[in-house]
């Protein structure tokens, strides 16, 4: 039956190959035109199409009619202005037996954008397991002499995106895990401490940034490196005043919380109302010089913009630092620049541990709200268990290697980091609903599904395909690079079936993002009709 249906869409894809050639489309509007058919073999190859896709689709318990519905409207969007000049990948595959029902340009290679991060997240449960959690360890070395500590104090990390972050409810933000910090110092006596306050992020090794990403990227906040230390998303805000009228300056008003060393040259200027933010912080890890360019919008008295710490282990170090002798703690070997190292005078004793949500917790928010940051941590921790190394490119291959493993179809799958940041890591659309097929046969399954965003519900896909049969049948994750939409995910069709499904529109017309994105969710509401 496998090879049947295999035969099947072979002809399937040659007839409607033949058809998009004798179609005659018009320039792009919502409804989109063609000339009729006139060709007497085209129009047997539709007839003869419609009885290969409803054999096809009696095989898999699909409503073929609504399927050439579904491959009409795919054909039709390909071959329209929108993607005249580009490519769109469509792949439809049942999970049940993962045999594809639909497929279209679905072996091209295409840049990923953040659909990447269901196959970061799948494999970080699937490996990990939804029960796991971060640790960040609180540590001394040397040893207590009544109330001095005589050596160092220790924040070592083991990778955790999600320390001092206020998204979680039920776990410590930034301020309250100084607090906690400073009671676990004062708990054993201590209120002099001669040494230093040293954060550990050696847990991660190379570079916290992928050698891919461009520099345009790397100072704005979804550019953040990941370290074996991370603290509060490793964010900082911009807060800038716009000008009353468009070209006017828009001088920085602050910045929080305050990073101490940062330097900024200002080249923001004020856009026009609605325009949203437009501006780039470049700078790059490490470096405390960065530069501010674009525009904000008028109409505010104050917009702010994200940026990345340029060094976060460092930056925690000295908040804890501040902290404790701002409270009782007295540090007699102060030093304005408190290093990041990870040596150690004799064995260290941990005064505190403190875990992370849970990794289903942690994956449900990198997939709802699109978190690079979480993603490629993730990426590193796999790369670390898998190989004993974490630095981007082999924490790549162990992915790569993981699926493969359980003899998942990866040709073309060349991925640079975890969260799609890269411009230059693509995979294809087989690659993905191979994957996430994959994927429901695995214990942690359900953990997986239940942190993918709901069209028309929740996450990042909240304002998507509302009031259309989509809101409450797909979970999908979106993505968007430069000249890239995508949406990947799982529909649940009118006959039940689970299908997994991927769509990348790549190299479309300028300007028109939003009208692709609401192409695209026409597709995804076509699928439940399924």
């Amino acid at each position: 039956m496998r090879t049947l249906i295999n035969q099947d869409l072979k002809v399937v894809r040659w007839i409607r190959r033949q058809i998009s050639l004798e179609m005659k489309f018009q320039p792009y509007t919502k409804n989109y035109t063609t000339l009729p058919l006139k060709s007497k073999a085209v129009k047997i190859g539709c007839t003869v199409l419609l009885v290969l896709i409803t054999r096809l689709g009696f095989t898999q318990k699909i409503d073929s009619l609504k399927l050439v519905r579904f491959s009409d409207a795919v054909l039709e969007l390909q071959n329209s202005e929108l993607v005249r000049h580009g490519v769109l990948s469509v792949c439809v595959k049942n999970v049940k037996d993962s045999q594809i029902i639909f497929a279209l340009n679905h072996e091209r290679s295409l840049p990923s954008a953040s659909t990447l991060k269901l196959v970061t997240t799948a494999t970080a449960l699937s490996l990990l397991g939804g029960d796991f959690r971060y640790q960040t360890f609180l540590e001394y070395d040397g040893e207590i002499r009544g109330d001095t500590l005589i050596g160092n104090l220790y924040l070592r990390g083991t990778g955790d995106p999600s320390l001092g972050s206020d998204r979680f409810k039920d776990y410590d933000n930034s301020s309250k895990l100084l607090s906690r910090w400073y009671a676990s110092v004062t708990k054993v006596g201590i209120k002099y401490i001669k040494g230093e306050v040293i954060a550990d992020d050696s847990f991660f090794d190379g570079n916290t940034v992928a050698d891919s990403w461009i520099y345009a990227d790397l100072g704005n906040y979804y550019g953040a490196g990941v370290g074996g230390l991370n603290f509060n998303e490793n964010l900082y805000k911009v807060k800038f005043k716009p000008g009353l009228k468009v070209g006017d300056a828009a001088p920085v008003l602050g910045i929080e919380p305050m990073v101490p060393g940062l330097n900024y040259a200002n080249f923001v200027l004020t856009g026009e109302k609605g325009s949203g933010d437009q501006v780039n912080i470049y700078g790059t890890p490490l470096s405390y010089n960065v530069t501010l360019r674009g525009t904000v919008p008028a109409g505010f008295t104050s917009f702010s913009v994200k940026g990345s710490l340029p060094d976060p282990a460092k930056y925690v170090a000295n908040l804890l630092a501040d902290y404790l002798t701002t409270s009782t703690v007295t540090i007699l070997k102060a030093d304005d620049s408190l290093s990041t190292r990870s040596g150690s005078l004799g064995a260290r004793k941990i005064l505190d541990e403190y875990q992370s949500p849970p990794m289903r917790e942690l994956c449900q928010q990198t997939n709802w709200w699109s978190i690079n940051l979480y993603a490629d941590a993730f990426l590193r921790l796999i790369g670390k268990r898998l190989s004993g190394k974490s630095d981007y490119d082999v924490a790549s291959e162990a992915v790569t290697n993981y699926w493969r493993s359980r003899n998942a179809d990866l040709r073309g799958f060349y991925i640079k980091d975890g969260s799609g940041l890269s411009p230059s890591g693509s995979l294809t659309t087989q690659n993905l609903t191979e994957i996430l097929a994959v994927e429901t046969k695995e214990k942690t399954f359900t953990d997986f599904y239940k942190s993918i965003a709901v069209v028309g519900v929740n996450g990042t896909v909240r304002n998507l395909g509302k009031g259309t049969k989509a809101t409450g049948n797909v979970r999908a994750k979106s993505g968007s690079i430069e000249g890239t939409r995508a949406y990947t995910g799982y529909v649940t069709t009118k006959s039940g079936a689970m299908l997994s499904f991927a769509m990348i529109a790549h190299k479309y017309q300028p300007e028109s993002s939003r009208i692709v994105s609401d192409e695209l969710v026409r597709l995804m509401t076509l699928l439940t009709d399924l």
